[in-house]
This record gives structure tokens, sequence and C-alpha cells, in this order.
């Protein structure tokens, strides 16, 4: 094992004989983040409402550390409390008229496909498409465009089939007919590298693949929602006329968390970090192969999850925890999320404990 692994699997106490593959569902928490957090309360304790500065300081270092991260310019970059929370602001900042659509995967997460009733409400459509295969999800999408869109909501990586979606080919299409890209990027946001480039509004929490805990979500307005959108939601940091869409204090002892893990991650490099994440993917995808299972997503379309059926997925998933082996099952799928800090032995232990868990009901 590399040095710099070794030094930062000390860093992470629950990997202490486990193999814990299910990031997709909550990263792991890293030494360093009890202090990062006790530095605000440290200061709350100290300080009371004299240290708002401070607070205000670290928040403004969080945001720039995050526009550098994403490649976007600092006052596209909005603090909200998650992911979903995001999406709804859109959502309600639309100034829907009677025949506009609204384009979504009908399987896509329920934060994805819901919030657009106040379309429906003002005459309104929300087109769900059915994906028919994992291969044709994208395409699906694109063909259901039309000049009567106004925006198409989907999920960057798919939270259950771990499936890719092409965000710049999709956000060029949408240019063609008007419409606007809101993307929940929840399982790609740390994961993958993630291009911003023809996105208009991207939405994501930061406690799977950012390591970083509930509370604190990132809301990326680019310059053609905020023409388009008139914020929905009000407070005391967007008095009208501001276009701007955070409304209130963001959650700061979770932006010191983010703010120093974001720098720990800097310190192994992002590079590093994506490079472990899509060969350890791989190396996932020929245990699951090797045990007669296929991935739901297609070839060259993963990004951090591989994702089976099975005949019995609960009961697998519970044998796999009773040998230390942590994966996830999600509506009868059986789901699978290694992260930079998992290693070639991890994948090994995984593969050699799959087969046996799948024994008892056989396999797919």
């Amino acid at each position: 094992m590399e040095a710099w692994l070794e030094r930062a699997r000390e860093d992470f106490p629950y990997l202490e004989g486990r193999v814990y593959l299910n990031s997709a569902g909550a990263g792991l928490a890293w030494r360093g983040q009890t202090e990062a957090a006790g530095r605000y309360y440290d200061g709350v304790a100290s300080m009371g409402a004299d240290g708002r500065l401070i607070w205000q300081e670290q928040g403004t270092r969080t945001r720039n550390r995050l526009a550098r991260f994403l490649g976007v310019p600092v006052g596209d970059v909005n603090f909200f409390r998650n992911t979903s929370e995001v999406i709804n602001l859109v959502a309600n900042s639309v100034n829907w008229q009677e025949g506009d659509e609204v384009v979504v995967a009908s399987d896509d997460f329920p934060s994805v496909q819901w919030p657009w009733v106040k379309a429906e409400e003002r005459g309104g459509e929300v087109i769900r498409v059915e994906p028919m295969a994992e291969d044709l999800r994208e395409q699906r999408l694109l063909d259901a465009l039309t000049s009567k869109t106004r925006v198409l909501a989907v999920t960057h990586v798919h939270t259950l089939t771990g499936t890719r979606l092409d965000l710049t080919r999709l956000g060029r299409a949408c240019r063609e007919v008007g419409a606007l890209l809101v993307v929940d990027g929840i399982q790609s946001l740390g994961a993958i590298a993630v291009d911003l480039t023809y996105v208009d509004v991207y939405a994501s929490a930061v406690f799977k693949w950012m390591l970083s805990g509930f509370g604190t979500g990132i809301g990326v307005f680019r310059d053609r929602a905020r023409s388009e959108l008139v914020p929905a939601y009000r407070g005391y940091r967007n008095v009208p006329p501001s276009a701007t869409f955070e409304y209130a204090d963001p959650n700061y002892p979770g932006l010191y968390v983010l703010d120093a893990t974001m720098e720990y991650l800097e310190q192994i490099g992002w590079a590093v970090i994506y490079e472990r994440v899509d060969r350890l993917t791989g190396e996932v995808e020929k245990a699951v192969a090797g045990a007669g299972l296929t991935p739901l997503a297609p070839a060259g379309s993963r990004a951090g999850i591989v994702s089976v059926r099975v005949d019995d997925p609960s009961g697998c998933v519970e044998r796999l925890r009773g040998n230390d082996v942590h994966v996830a099952e999600r509506f009868g799928v059986v789901r699978m999320s290694p992260h930079f800090y998992n290693t070639d032995e991890d994948i090994d232990r995984f593969a050699d404990e799959l087969v046996a868990a799948l024994r008892p009901t056989g396999r797919t």
C-alpha cells in the first residue's frame, strides 16, 4: 500500500477491519472534522455573536475554494441546506406559463421529479420520460425536448443505476430550445470531475463523496439561470431587487468542516481521487461479473456506483454486513460505491464475500 494511502486510511477510523463500499449513501468522516467544527463552536463559546465576522470570513473562504474547484465565478456559488432545497427553489422561481414543459426521467430521484408541481398548477406539464434501458436514458431525454421545454432536470449520476449523463451534450441541446439545464450532482461531486460550462443550475449536498456531513448544500446558479429566474425565497441576504438566491446565513459549522475537508482532499489531489474512484469502480465491476452478475450502468457510463440485481437483495446485503462488508440495498438493487480510501484488498475481500453471500439464494 502506498504511504499516502496508508496515512489516509488512518484518518478514517471506521475503515478498521471493515470494507466500506457505501460512499454513495454517506461518505465517511475523517479525524480532522472534529477540530474543524470545534473551531466554530469554540468561537461562539468565547465570543458569542461578536465572532460573526470570523464566521463570515470562513464562509467567504469556503465559497472561494468551491468556486475554484468547480471552475465558476465566486458569485455563482450559493449555500443552502441540501440538494432538494436548491431544486425546489428553482422550480418556484420560474415564471411558469400555460403550455410550459419540464422534462424529467420517470425513475429519477424524488427531489428531481417532484418539485415541478408549480408548473402544473400554472397549466404546464411535467414530461416524465421512461428511460426504457440504461443505454437509452440520455437519448430519450434529448428526444423529449421541444420548443415548449422550460427546464430539463436530471441527475448527473443516477443514484440507483449509476449511469452518468453527458452534461455538455444535454446543456447544448437545452440551449437550442431555450431550456434551462438543472442538475442534481450529489452522486458526482467529489467522485468525478464536473464541467459546468453548459449547466445552468447545479445542486448538491456534501455528505456523500465530499465527506462533509449533512446540513450543507451547494447551489451554483450560472448567468442564464439568473437572467431567467426571479428568486422565490427572500430574506436579509437577498432583499429585492437582488437577484441572488442565497436568502439566509449558511450552516457555518458545516462550512468549517467542508473547507477543512476540501483542503485535505486537495492535498491528496483531485486527479488522484478521481483516478482511484474510476479504477476501483472498475475492479468492483470485475468482481460482480465474476459472481455472474451484470452491472446496470452501460459500459463507459459509470461514475463511482456499481449496481446489480439479485434474487434476495436485502438478504445479500445483510450477509455481507455480517462479515463487515458494507454495501447498500436500494429499491431491490444492491449498490456498491468505492471511494479513494478503499484498497485493492478491500475489493478482493468484497469479491469473495459476494460469492458467499449469493449462495443461499442463487444468483440472477
